[in-house]
């Protein structure tokens, strides 16, 4: 592809075009000489007719939000600027190709799941960074992640909000792609503009996805997949990649993917947490009803099978097992579901206690039992009202006839907040269980670093200085000030206890009304 030489004769104070690197559906990209800083750069030309539709003065105020991002894994903004007719962005070259680069080979492959998470973190990291500035990527795919020195660098940051921006509502109609179909969000696909971090998220996803099964999933899961944790309607030939890589990282990818908002991972670090979790620590925990709720299916497809002589209870161990359930817990579970124990009431649970030394419970826990069974089609009536008390979107896991909500937690929220539903035997139960510990923290560490630390020194200045208070009168007033601040921090510690206590309560309150009227 020829330079135009309008465009060179344009630039050529600046910059000098030496070839085209590609060309994409908003801009050609060329290799060229940055005659100031003699440096080899990346110069990007928005096609005529959409440098046309934006406009210069517009163009360039919203890019400049781009060019405020600073990170290591984001591929820097260097210059901008109108040049004849033309409108161009400046970057750094990075020489050492891009994700679709080593995807399509020669030949197409897929790539270990050490290699994509390996690339995968810098790019959510880089991606968090950016949506705590309040910028979007909108357009992340391989062609977006280049290499430098094998380290991954997030290209194009925001330009494609800045071409949404610009363009307004009418830039649809000119035909110009505001992101990539196959990586597009379904909400940006549909042309919404009030898009937030989640359209990032699918995006990221559907680029594991591609480096972890060789292709893109090709269809969006539906809500039946999301809560299953599996992509139920997968092509045969994904099918085997996506057995391989386990069920934690299928289920992370699908709940990445998922289409409805409230079903999707909220943010991209939550996305990596989900892929990575486990991998070097423990595995995930069931409790007793989960335990028994795996075991329960399980039977049943050995029962179904038995009559054939197909399955044993080593099946129903090998099945329990994929969920990472020891066989010796599945005969456990087994046992106790031929001989169920009698139900606790809630009443005889331990109640929040207070521990004198923080003057405070370090955990809450609420209970209530309702007569009946929610239907499943009412699960998303109870995780909205979830929501709305707490003002927080959560995290959603089904697990058969049991949900579970988790507070989402990010710079301003610090929450370990559990609200679980399972419904079995007649009876729907709700447990509401916080771990304290992060208040805890919160509190005595910011009075105890405040007035116990930043504090000391001014009360021993002005003792000795101001006051001239010498030995034994400075050992009593360390002591004195100490107390003060431990006594300051059991009193903020109290009310705030008691605050989430009564918030928590009330939670439960709600949902009990809720759900009886849901059964009824």
């Amino acid at each position: 592809m020829e330079i135009p030489a309008d465009l060179q004769a344009a630039l050529a104070g600046r910059y000098t075009l030496r070839r085209v690197l590609g060309r994409g559906g908003m801009a050609t990209v060329y290799l060229a000489d940055d005659k100031k800083h003699y440096r080899a750069v990346a110069l990007k030309v928005l096609l005529p007719g959409l440098a046309a539709f934006l406009g210069a003065e517009r163009f360039l105020k919203e890019i400049q939000i781009a060019a405020r991002l600073t990170h290591p894994h984001i591929l820097a903004l260097h210059d901008s600027g109108e040049a004849g007719s033309f409108l161009y962005y400046v970057m750094p070259y990075i020489d050492g190709g891009s994700l679709r680069q080593q995807l399509e080979g020669p030949p197409r492959r897929a790539l270990s799941q050490e290699q994509a998470l390996a690339i995968t973190q810098p790019v959510a990291d880089a991606l968090s960074y950016a949506h705590r500035m309040g910028v979007l990527h909108r357009d992340i795919k391989p062609e977006n992640i280049l290499f430098s020195q094998g380290h991954p660098i997030v290209a194009d940051f925001g330009i494609a909000k800045a071409v949404s921006t610009a363009g307004g509502a009418n830039l649809t109609r000119t035909g110009f792609p505001v992101g990539t179909p196959g990586y597009m969000s379904p909400e940006q696909a549909a042309g919404l503009t009030d898009l937030d971090e989640r359209t990032d998220v699918y995006s990221l996803a559907v680029v594991v996805y591609e480096m972890l099964v060789g292709d893109v999933p090709g269809r969006w899961p539906t809500e039946d997949a999301v809560r299953a944790g599996r992509f139920l309607e997968a092509s045969a030939s994904h099918r085997p990649r996506l057995t391989s890589i386990g069920a934690r990282i299928e289920g992370a990818l699908v709940r990445g993917l998922a289409i409805r908002h409230d079903q999707r991972t909220a943010t991209t670090d939550a996305l990596i947490d989900e892929l990575t979790r486990g991998k070097s620590g423990p595995r995930r925990r069931y409790d007793k009803d989960e335990v028994e709720e795996i075991v329960k299916r399980a039977t049943e497809l050995e029962a179904n099978k038995t009559a054939s002589g197909a399955m044993t209870i080593g099946g129903v161990q090998a099945l329990a097992g994929e969920v990472g359930v020891a066989p010796e817990i599945v005969r456990a579970a087994a046992e106790s579901l031929q001989a169920p124990a009698p139900y606790v009431t809630p009443g005889s649970l331990a109640p929040n206690r207070t521990n004198h030394w923080v003057a405070g419970p370090t955990e809450l826990f609420f209970e209530r039992v309702i007569e009946g069974e929610l239907p499943e089609s009412e699960y998303a009536a109870v995780v909205e009202e979830i929501r709305r008390v707490l003002r927080n979107a959560g995290q959603v896991s089904q697990f058969g006839r049991s949900f579970s909500w988790v507070a989402a937690r990010g710079p301003a929220i610090r929450r370990d907040l559990e609200v679980a539903v399972s419904v079995r035997r007649g009876q729907t139960r709700i447990t509401i269980q916080e771990n304290m510990s992060q208040l805890i923290g919160a509190v005595y560490g910011g009075i105890g670093g405040g007035m116990g630390g930043g504090g000391m020194g001014p009360i021993i200045g002005v003792g000795v200085g101001a006051l001239h208070l010498v030995g034994a009168a400075v050992v009593v007033v360390v002591p004195v000030w100490l107390g003060i601040t431990y006594l300051t921090a059991r009193a903020v510690y109290r009310r705030s206890s008691t605050k989430r206590a009564r918030e928590l309560e009330a939670l439960a309150n709600r949902l009990d009304t809720l759900v009886r009227d849901l059964v009824d």
